[in-house]
């Protein structure tokens, strides 16, 4: 008797989480807010656009757009796509997951706008609405990658630590930002007090995004240096580094609601100087137990070390922002001083555009999707990802060097290079977006990776 044979079956498509539309949010808020403000903030001092306190406001607004928008979007996106493979687990309620993004951007659109505006009713309930926001979207994300990640079944390891602090830390700062958005509505105050927004920037970014970041990092990098990965040393570095963000949070929560008597502020100074350099030391860590800088192999396939030069420059800035904050914070706690607004500009700018710009794209045209696709579709693309890698080096370089001369650079010169590191960073991303754009139509066609379809692409 003859056994009439079926077809196999696809298999089903892996689910690649709901990435897309958090990395087209973070796009769009990066090329058409926080980089453009990097622009234009610099060029509105340079050249006497008359902004007065607007300026301020914007520059607050600037912050949020780049740190929770173009950053945390990116990383909340991929987070979702990778944390389920370093689990082992589905991603649990995927359309809570989903629910975030529109959520935190339009949380920053309302920021963006209602904050530089003038004082009115209005614009009032637009600041709280938008710090209700994204409060509702940090306990849905906390509620998503929380029983994703803390479970019996996880295998997600040191990266689970990383991603669970990190988690808590996005909290924290949307608790810290409705707080400070209830003291300006109350006083009716043009902006936050700045220590207060720096320490809600502290949490945010340090704690959120580098604690993200680092998580995907120590796990992912290893796996191309040929370094076995270090789980806990990976474990201590992300306690110490949660740790330094808390203490230099609260310390400087501390100072800016209490009247400190002046034994106290300088015990408060003594602290979060001491919070700045376990932080400081923390990120060097990080950077050391990727391997990149003590590779045991190149396991990176041919057609990503171009894109992986991107990563390799991310951990010598990180290295780098590290050790200069932790020369601050040295400096500070042996003379008993604050870390004044330039110091703390320049690390975290060597921090954000030469370590979170560059991940983002080196992340990206490693493992979404769509880029995997465009080295099939697009292989001659290597001069263009160097001059991107080359654009953003110089940019990074531009924006610090004022903020390390400090005091001794206060004239209206010094605007110029972070205007020029504003455009630079904006043409890269702008050139990122349109090649993520490009290929994500390009692969919705039927049959785009075909051999005819390649080769007719070849020709």
């Amino acid at each position: 008797m003859t056994i009439p044979l079926r077809p196999a079956q696809a298999p089903p498509p892996r689910d690649e989480g709901p990435y897309r539309p958090f990395l087209f949010g973070s796009l769009a808020l990066a090329i058409g807010g926080g980089f453009m403000l990097a622009t234009l903030l610099p060029l509105a001092q340079t050249l006497e656009w008359g902004w007065g306190l607007h300026w301020f406001a914007l520059a607050h607004a600037h912050g949020q757009l780049q740190l929770m928008g173009f950053a945390g979007l990116f990383v909340m996106g991929m987070s979702m796509r990778v944390a389920p493979r370093f689990t082992g687990r589905p991603l649990p309620c995927p359309a809570m997951a989903r629910a975030t993004m529109p959520a935190v951007a339009a949380s920053l659109i309302l920021r963006s706008l209602a904050e530089p505006a003038n004082d009115s009713a209005v614009r009032d309930v637009a600041l709280v609405a938008s710090a209700a926001l994204l409060l509702a979207a940090a306990a849905a994300f906390a509620s998503v990658m929380l029983r994703l990640l803390v479970h019996p079944d996880s295998r997600a390891q040191s990266s689970g630590w990383f991603l669970v602090l990190g988690v808590l830390a996005y909290a924290a700062g949307a608790v810290v930002n409705l707080l400070q958005v209830i003291d300006v509505v109350r006083d009716g105050l043009p902006f936050a007090p700045l220590a207060r927004e720096q320490s809600q920037v502290f949490v945010q970014y340090y704690g959120f995004l580098l604690l993200f970041m680092g998580g995907i990092a120590t796990r992912a990098i290893p796996t191309f240096t040929g370094r076995p990965r270090a789980d806990r040393a990976c474990r201590v570095t992300a306690v110490a580094l949660a740790a330094g963000v808390a203490i230099v949070a609260c310390a400087g929560v501390w100072s800016s609601y209490a009247d400190l008597s002046r034994h106290a502020a300088a015990v408060e100074t003594r602290v979060e100087d001491a919070g700045f350099f376990i932080t400081a030391m923390s990120l060097v860590s990080m950077a050391w137990l990727t391997g990149v800088f003590h590779p045991r192999a190149n396991r990176v396939a041919a057609a990503s070390q171009t894109p992986f030069l991107f990563v390799r420059a991310s951990m010598a800035w990180l290295v780098g922002g590290g050790l200069l904050l932790a020369w601050y914070a040295a400096r500070g706690f042996i003379h008993e001083e604050p870390l004044d607004t330039f110091e703390i500009d320049a690390a975290r700018h060597a921090l954000t555009v030469g370590v979170t710009t560059m991940m983002v794209i080196g992340f990206g045209l490693m493992i979404v999707p769509e880029f995997a696709g465009r080295r099939l579709q697009h292989p001659g693309e290597r001069p263009l990802l160097l001059a991107m890698l080359v654009a953003l080096n110089v940019a990074t370089a531009l924006r610090i060097w004022p903020a390390i001369e400090g005091v001794g650079w206060l004239a209206n010169t010094r605007y110029w290079p972070m205007a020029a590191a504003g455009g630079l960073a904006e043409a890269v991303i702008v050139v990122f977006a349109l090649m993520f754009v490009q290929s994500y139509i390009e692969q919705r066609k039927p049959a785009w990776a075909s051999p005819e379809a390649l080769a007719a692409r070849a020709r």
